[in-house]
């Protein structure tokens, strides 16, 4: 399992302040003579390890299955785990036990020479260390049995019995399973109930008594389809299903670094564009397309590199990137100077933002299979790194862009030049108004002296003026005298030289004024760009390892971008390099299409099952971010894959499947039931898992402070920004 940020922390306070260095085989020097010095495997550790240790580590069956003669041994490890963290000797389990002499367990220890020889080796990155054999095969997993990782089937809408409270499919699935038990549906809730319900489901707020007037008014049919089509068409109505989606992806606006928590001021843009899809029922397909990929799916470097401007749709797929930038990132640019820095900060953000991805879209702990084979759901090791290398491209770790410095400008490269070429008009023409202001400042304060010089007794003027304008280090005795009693009359400073030059110099104030006035106009003509807070691929290649353990100081071998292998999907995961003249790898759009392809085993599941959460208080799969193994199994799988169909043949609309729950009669019943018929229901299903009755349930807290703001006409309605 992967380790905890308390530990991770807790090994920085020993390693704050040393050198960087970068984990991995290789080791770099300032220049080619620099290489002679480098130790290496061969040459210089495995002569130590032959005359000290291979008499226990060494042979078919080594002392704690660890072998020194075997470079990709120190990285794999034995029994005990990993004997060596590149880049870090004073946490490798090889030098802790050389250092510490409990080993060799021999009388002859090894030398202090001899020790500073491994410790140097290990820091200066392990040269000559394989790990081309690091890790197993993974064959033998295979995702059998598993309900989710197989492809929906539409299944045939059951008969139901009380066929006069089917009002759509899904209450034949309910009805089913009721009546199978001897149970039925509740009776229908009242008007003012269907309202009130429908308002804090889609909206988080009250209906307004105008709201109920109407609804008790309108006596025709389809009243209450019609008032589900007003809510969905509030623009409380993004704003409540926004902040769903940002509680599932952990979107904050402030952001935890060491001892600060530092505010994000370009957060809000990705949180007004969620709104924004929401309210506009952007297709569920299209909308994760450009939360993971938004850059890549709309052609941004391109539009950068050639056209006038950005259009809209660039600019919002830029923006909706920043679904990838809501893991905790404490980076910062001072964070060079910390050892392992990328190990200790940078890779975890890499893990979370993938946890992000597979547990929002696909409803998978796939940070289990962080340091080894999920040990319940069929995923590999080798396919989490695969999944990784999906986003290595934007979020490398050894080549971290420190948060505050990961945007994009809303311009193009044409734009952003004739925007530089003209800001340095404006910068020349600030220096030299700069410059005439500071010379009209020192001529006035020059007069300024001058003046009060001639107001001095003239029997010590000339002495108190040789005084002043003498170094300090060569005034005699009677100058110091001098300079200290007269310095502050005749050469006062900040605001008192402000004062005295505006009451006491003609014309200075005006001229200040004339060229505060035109540096500020000339300010004002400078051209700025919004920023976004955005993902995008970083230039030059780079290799994902799969790291041992999930240690990036023990990386094993590079693995190609790819998926988890046991999903059963009628489209595999494409992708290939792309050209040196594209700025971007594509990788996190074949992963985006790969996901949103209409047969997917997870993705329309795990979001029709949030929505059918939000409004029955709990999902058809009791638990939303775990459809494996130990996630609890569905109560109604046939109803489950049903919805999952028709929500991406209605052309993945959120709002289509909204109507479609709300207008069912088993979102329509009453949670409140006769006693008799109550008796009877709990007796056989207590927790209500068939749905004999609505659930009741309490409402969140924003919803109750709205209420409150709303009843007493304080709410705040102005959205965005």
């Amino acid at each position: 399992m992967e380790s905890s940020r308390p530990q991770i922390v807790a090994v920085l306070v020993l390693v704050v302040g040393a050198v960087a260095s970068t984990p991995g085989p290789a080791v770099s020097g300032e220049d080619e003579a620099s290489q002679a010095d480098v130790l290496n495997f061969d040459d210089d550790i495995l002569p130590i390890f032959k005359a000290r240790c291979v008499q226990c580590h060494a042979g078919a069956e080594p002392k704690a299955g660890l072998n020194l003669t075997q470079p990709s041994a120190l990285l794999k490890g034995g029994d005990n785990g990993a004997a060596v963290r590149i880049g870090a000797a004073e946490f490798s389990l090889l030098y802790e036990k050389i250092a510490s002499n409990e080993m060799p367990a021999t009388e002859v220890k090894l030398t202090a020479e001899e020790k500073g020889i491994i410790r140097k080796w290990i820091n200066d990155g392990a040269a000559g260390v394989s790990n081309a054999d690091a890790i197993g095969d993974e064959e033998g997993l295979t995702a059998e049995g598993l309900w989710s990782f197989q492809t929906p089937v539409r299944p045939n809408i059951p008969p139901a019995k009380a066929r006069h409270r089917i009002a759509n499919p899904i209450d034949a699935f309910v009805l089913a399973k009721l009546e199978a038990e001897g149970l039925t549906l509740a009776d229908e809730a009242d008007r003012e109930t269907l309202l009130r319900r429908a308002s804090y489901d889609l909206l988080g707020l009250p209906p307004t008594p105008a709201d109920l007037d109407e609804f008790l008014a309108d006596q025709r049919p389809g009243a209450l389809e019609r008032m589900i089509d007003r809510l969905l068409a509030s623009p409380h109505y993004g704003e409540r299903w926004g902040r769903h989606w940002l509680d599932v992806v952990g979107y904050a606006e402030s952001a935890g670094i060491l001892n600060e928590d530092r505010p994000l001021p370009l957060a809000f843009r990705y949180r007004d564009y969620v709104i924004r899809a929401f309210n506009s029922d952007k297709p569920y397909d299209r909308f994760l397309q450009e939360q993971i990929a938004g850059d890549e799916l709309t052609g941004y470097w391109t539009a950068y590199e050639t056209m006038d401007e950005l259009p809209q749709e660039v600019v919002e797929g830029i923006t909706a990137t920043g679904f990838l930038r809501t893991a905790a990132d404490p980076s910062r640019p001072d964070f060079t100077t910390i050892k392992n820095a990328a190990g200790l900060y940078h890779y975890p953000t890499l893990f979370d933002t993938l946890q992000i991805v597979c547990s929002s879209t696909m409803g998978l702990t796939i940070q289990c299979a962080r340091c080894h084979s999920h040990k319940y759901d069929p995923i590999p090791q080798p396919d989490y790194y695969r999944m990784q290398a999906v986003f290595m491209p934007a979020l490398r770790p050894q080549e971290w862009v420190p948060q505050m410095e990961r945007r994009l400008l809303v311009a193009t490269k044409s734009q952003k030049e004739a925007a530089d070429r003209h800001n340095s008009e404006v910068d020349a023409n600030i220096k030299a108004l700069r410059e005439q202001l500071a010379a009209w400042e020192s001529d006035a304060a020059a007069k300024l002296y001058a003046a009060r010089l001639a107001d001095l007794p003239q029997e010590i003027r000339n002495d108190v003026d040789a005084a002043l304008n003498s170094p300090e280090e060569t005034r005699t005795d009677v100058q110091k005298y001098l300079a200290e009693k007269f310095t502050t009359k005749l050469r006062p400073s900040g605001d008192e030289l402000a004062a005295a030059l505006k009451q006491e110099i003609d014309g200075y104030q005006p001229e200040v004024d004339r060229l505060n006035g035109a540096i500020a106009a000339e300010e004002r003509r400078r051209r700025h760009f919004d920023e976004i807070r955005a993902l995008y691929d970083l230039e030059g290649e780079v290799t994902t390892p799969v790291l041992l353990r999930g240690d990036p100081l023990t990386p094993g071998p590079p693995v190609e971008p790819g998926v988890i292998s046991t999903l059963e999907t009628s489209e595999s995961f494409e992708w290939s390099p792309t050209g040196n003249e594209e700025r971007s790898s594509g990788r996190r759009l074949a992963f985006a299409r790969w996901l949103t392809q209409p047969g997917h085993p997870l993705t329309a599941r795990v979001f029709v099952n949030r929505v059918w959460m939000h409004h029955f208080g709990k999902g058809i799969v009791a638990t939303p971010e775990d459809f494996g193994v130990l996630g609890a199994s569905p109560t109604h799988p046939e109803l489950l894959d049903w919805l999952a169909i028709e929500f991406v043949e209605s052309g993945w609309s959120v709002k289509e499947l909204h109507r479609l729950i709300l207008t069912s009669s088993t979102w329509r019943q009453s949670s409140r039931v006769d006693e008799v018929r109550r008796s009877a229901a709990e007796a056989l299903d207590p927790e209500n898992r068939l749905l004999w009755r609505q659930e009741l349930r309490r409402l969140d807290a924003e919803p109750l402070r709205d209420a409150f703001l709303a009843a007493s006409g304080l709410l705040d309605d102005p959205m965005y920004g």
